[in-house]
């Protein structure tokens, strides 16, 4: 499910530890439905890990990202900014 919907990953402090587990390795093997991730972005504009921002998108839609020590925040940056390449 959460392969399906990344987007419960940006909340772990509401997941179980394996759940958050199983998120960060989505997020490090990029194997996620960035689409969910893409739409969100799009959406509301900045993305946040629990209540700590990630990523935003500035007003010429170009990736931002925020200094971060949370796993998961990290590995989301890594794979979008490869992404925007």
């Amino acid at each position: 499910m959460l392969k399906d919907h990344p987007t419960m990953c940006l909340s772990p402090k509401y997941l179980s530890p394996k759940s958050q587990q199983t998120c960060l390795q989505l997020f490090k093997a990029q194997t996620y439905n960035t689409k969910d991730i893409q739409e969100q972005l799009h959406l509301v504009r900045l993305v946040s890990i629990d209540d700590s921002p990630c990523v935003y998108l500035d007003p010429k839609d170009k990736l931002q990202i925020f200094k971060s020590n949370n796993a998961i925040c990290v590995a989301l940056q890594k794979h979008l900014t490869k992404e925007q390449k």
